[in-house]
């Protein structure tokens, strides 16, 4: 064996340890695995420890904006939605054993898209154990909530993935034309969506999420509530699955 093969057999077998390593499951070490914080004021929840990757305002800049004109309705909201939050989470067709899961996405946040994406494949794994619940947070302005009046509209034709999915493909253009464009290509009743989207219902629906949001202190998106776990941002597959795991060996919450 000439000394420039075995340089490269050496080399290569350096490269495939450390993809090894990498592929091992080490949040599942001793000390290593996620760390709970139950929530004091909103039991039974609790507060994955640190932070995933999210889009939309900095904590540390949380409250320097002066405050928004409906700053009242908003807290008087949260007030309603925190006696009883569960209903307004995960709605009241839940199956026991299977684990909701609360989503709250903005169309424009790059991190949303990747969390989607690891959803999809938990929900494809486990599709007996888990049930996603979709709530808009719209928090880039008016583009974002007329595409999250519309998602929600869907919702209502039970067409709401197929439409999202849609939006998230298509350069959206800000405008409600554009949007019944997308919408009549999905199939959507386009004039009983119009309707919908100006509807009290929906915003109704818009601002129980909105609630939930400051409740849970969701200030960007992505956010999750798992079971009675709260997560703020994107967070590597493989603790989205080892708290999933975690929340299916667990009794159903009681709210």
């Amino acid at each position: 064996m000439t000394v420039r093969r075995r340089d490269l057999l050496v080399f290569g077998g350096i490269v495939a340890l450390i993809y090894g390593l990498r592929a091992l499951p080490w949040d599942r070490l001793p000390g290593r695995g996620p760390r709970y914080a139950d929530i004091a004021d909103l039991p039974p929840f609790r507060r994955l420890e640190g932070s995933g990757q999210t889009s939309g305002a900095t904590p540390a800049f949380v409250g320097l904006d002066p405050p928004s004109e409906d700053a009242d309705q908003r807290r008087a909201r949260a007030d309603v939605v925190r006696v009883d939050p569960c209903p307004a989470l995960f709605g009241t067709d839940g199956t026991p054993g299977v684990v909701p899961i609360a989503y709250f996405s903005e169309f424009r946040c790059p991190y949303c898209r990747a969390l989607e994406r690891d959803l999809d494949t938990l929900l494809a794994e486990f599709p007996a154990s888990f049930r996603l619940v979709q709530h808009e947070l719209p928090i880039f302005g008016p583009p974002s909530e007329l595409a999250a009046r519309a998602s929600v509209a869907a919702a209502r034709q039970g067409r709401q993935q197929e439409l999202r999915r849609r939006f998230m493909r298509t350069p959206l253009v800000a405008e409600e034309a554009s949007v019944l464009r997308v919408a009549a290509d999905v199939g959507l009743d386009v004039d009983r969506l119009a309707r919908d989207m100006t509807s009290p219902e929906v915003q109704a629906d818009l601002d129980r999420t909105r609630a939930l949001a400051d409740i849970f202190g969701f200030v960007g998106t992505p956010g999750l509530v798992m079971g009675r776990t709260v997560l703020n941002g994107a967070i590597p597959y493989a603790l989205l699955r080892r708290i999933a795991e975690d929340e299916a060996s667990m009794p159903d919450p009681v709210c």
